[in-house]
């Protein structure tokens, strides 16, 4: 905090006031909702029971009696009474506590108010990305936002029946622009990601229609996608690509900006010890960025494997079954990882070592 400029500690502290007054805001906007919301004041156990399913695995039920206010609509201000059911693994239904507001659906809690939780981690996260990365933390926020209306859009168009293979294709392409023009500048840093990414995408691309073609899906189970009203494939195939596309861009970028730096250290610098000095970064940044996929696609299904193994299904069971989707995930994002790489040193070499790195 010491090294913060003025300019900077003005706009930190409006973004503070900013945050305080939208969570200050979410806490009394009751009235924007058309339904009814109740503040909870009073809970109590009024019975609890015991159930054990086939594998003797016990499970607490309790009925509680729930009373609040209503804080919006023509009952404002009127007190209500209703049971709701809970249970102790609470898979299906929610924990309430004194203070929670609730949604309240022909007299049963329809859900838990979140807004303001919702609000404050929002607030939190934008703070912290001023102090971190200053204007280009605020800069990458914006992309963020952009690339969310651009998926949006996305969607209406593929419910209007454009193909979502074309629409995720056309879709990476403006992602990758605009989150690297946004949060790194116009610069041959840039367009040297830029280019690696895009071909790093195609190689993937191609790799897995080839992988997919020969092995004709063999060994993966799409249980886990079998609501779905559209082919299974179709989706997996859209998944895979933007999937992988925020790893191959974070490596990307990683590898032109290091060369860059290189270069504008030493501007005689070979490309030999470039080469040398990328291979080295690639290895370091290599397994964690692998990590990083795995890591995500394992908590994308903690949830059901928890709930899977506490149900009696084995391992290798849940694994063959149901966690297949996520392994090809985690191996297709990571050979993009792979394969971007070798690609991004050589096209930063190629772009970089021509002049200014700046320009």
């Amino acid at each position: 905090m010491k090294n913060i400029n003025k300019k900077d500690l003005i706009i930190l502290i409006t973004l503070i006031l900013l945050s305080l007054g939208l969570i200050l805001f979410t806490q009394n906007n009751d009235y924007l909702y058309s339904k009814n919301i109740m503040k909870i004041t009073k809970i109590k156990t009024e019975k609890q029971e015991q159930s054990t399913n086939s594998i003797g695995i016990v499970e607490n039920h309790y009925i509680k009696k729930i009373s609040g206010i209503i804080t919006n609509g023509k009952n404002k201000g009127k007190t209500l009474t209703l049971e709701y059911e809970e249970t102790n693994s609470n898979v299906i239904t929610e924990k309430y506590q004194i203070n929670d507001k609730v949604f309240i659906d022909s007299n049963s809690i329809d859900g838990l108010k979140r807004d303001t939780y919702i609000v404050m981690l929002v607030s939190l996260f934008i703070i912290a990305m001023f102090i971190i990365g200053k204007y280009r933390g605020l800069l990458a926020i914006v992309s963020v936002i952009l690339n969310t209306i651009i998926f949006y859009y996305g969607l209406e168009l593929y419910f209007k029946g454009v193909n979502l293979l074309i629409l995720c294709i056309i879709e990476s392409i403006f992602f990758t622009i605009l989150s690297l023009l946004i949060s790194n500048g116009k610069n041959k840093k840039t367009l040297s990601a830029i280019v690696s990414v895009f071909i790093s995408m195609l190689f993937l691309f191609i790799s897995t229609i080839i992988i997919v073609k020969l092995t004709n899906y063999s060994g993966i189970s799409f249980n886990g996608m079998s609501f779905l009203t559209s082919p299974a494939e179709e989706i997996f195939l859209a998944e895979l690509m933007i999937g992988g596309l925020g790893a191959i861009m974070d490596v990307a970028i990683t590898l032109s900006s290091s060369i860059g730096e290189l270069i504008e250290k030493d501007k005689t610098i070979s490309k030999k010890a470039l080469k040398k000095s990328t291979k080295e970064i690639g290895k370091d940044i290599m397994s964690t960025m692998i990590n990083v996929l795995f890591f995500t696609y394992l908590c994308s299904g903690l949830p059901i494997f928890v709930l899977a193994i506490r149900n009696g299904f084995t391992m290798y069971n849940y694994i063959t079954t149901n966690f297949s989707l996520e392994i090809t995930r985690f191996l297709i994002g990571s050979i993009g990882i792979l394969i971007t790489i070798p690609i991004s040193e050589n096209v930063a070499i190629k772009i970089l070592k021509r002049g200014d790195v700046s320009e």
